[in-house]
């Protein structure tokens, strides 16, 4: 288990609260063994830290941000309707996770509920269809005219895009993005810039704000801030994105990539390192209310409702 207050780092030469975590997360990110890269925002300064940003990782579940986005705005473009619903695809075409993987042949789903399953319980089953209907390079067409070079959504191999096609083969999985450009696709949600209706990015906050899977960075802040967040996890990476709403409001992403400590426990090095980030971002930005998660609350985190055991 990493013991997170070693990692605070204070020298004279960092003068401000962001060179200062700069310091501190460079640290914990230099002891890990692995990949690592991370990005925060300051939102009322403007101010940017970063290692690695630039960096492309596997995206795993948090691509499901940037699909939610296209599943909005072609709402908002009549291409779809947020009451439409889908079948679940044949059991042997499913992901198996929570819950839509598990549901009776011929169930049928409406858009607002798959997409508050991707986002909220990390379905993937749920990120397959909501995917296929908007379609993948309908994703990549958004991304790119906002400048996200680095994120795309990998899901089923598109045979005309050759862009999708290579990353596809080298992300495997949901997708691949960056720290930064996953931290711009938050800032967009935050401006409420990545949908051209009030109503429609409030709805994607509010979403993106019952986190069902909230061990990682959320659990180093307290409940009373509002987060809007989007966790990810793969053998070899373990990522977490967040809006945090203090009164110094900030975004932070961070990715782990090629982790010797590949486990699923609660204390892995990669849930440590990511809660450890989180813990070091919430002190620095938010020195006015100190908090410490209680005693035992590693014994509550989620468990993913034994689906996958039975």
């Amino acid at each position: 288990m990493i013991l997170w207050p070693a990692y605070v780092v204070i020298t004279a030469h960092a003068s401000s609260p962001m060179q200062r975590l700069e310091l501190a997360m460079n640290q914990v990110c230099h002891s890990f063994h692995g990949r690592i890269g991370y990005y925060v925002k300051n939102l009322k300064t403007g101010e940017t830290i970063g290692l690695h940003e630039g960096d492309r990782f596997p995206s795993a579940s948090t691509i499901k941000t940037a699909i939610m986005i296209e599943v909005v705005n072609q709402v908002l473009a009549g291409k779809l309707k947020w009451s439409e619903k889908i079948k679940v695809p044949p059991k042997n075409q499913r992901s198996p996770s929570m819950w839509t993987a598990y549901l009776e042949e011929g169930t049928a789903l409406n858009i607002d509920g798959l997409t508050n399953l991707m986002m909220n319980v990390s379905d993937n089953t749920a990120a397959v269809m909501l995917a296929d209907r908007v379609g993948v390079e309908n994703i990549e067409r958004r991304m790119l005219s906002w400048g996200l070079r680095d994120t795309a959504c990998t899901i089923h191999e598109p045979a005309t895009n050759a862009r999708l096609r290579d990353l596809q083969r080298q992300f495997a999985n949901m997708g691949v993005t960056s720290p930064k450009d996953m931290g711009g696709l938050l800032e967009r949600l935050y401006r409420r810039t990545a949908a051209e209706n009030p109503a429609a990015s409030e709805r994607m906050l509010r979403v993106m704000s019952h986190q069902y899977w909230d061990d990682f960075f959320t659990s180093q802040i307290p409940p009373g801030a509002y987060v809007c967040s989007k966790v990810g996890a793969l053998n070899r990476s373990r990522s977490d994105t967040a809006i945090v709403f203090g009164q110094t409001p900030y975004i932070i992403t961070a990715y782990t990539d090629d982790a010797a400590d590949q486990s699923w426990s609660d204390h892995c090095e990669g849930h440590d390192t990511l809660r450890a980030l989180s813990k070091l971002a919430w002190q620095h930005l938010e020195p006015n209310h100190p908090y410490s998660a209680p005693k035992d609350a590693d014994k509550w985190f989620p468990t993913g409702a034994g689906v996958e055991d039975s």
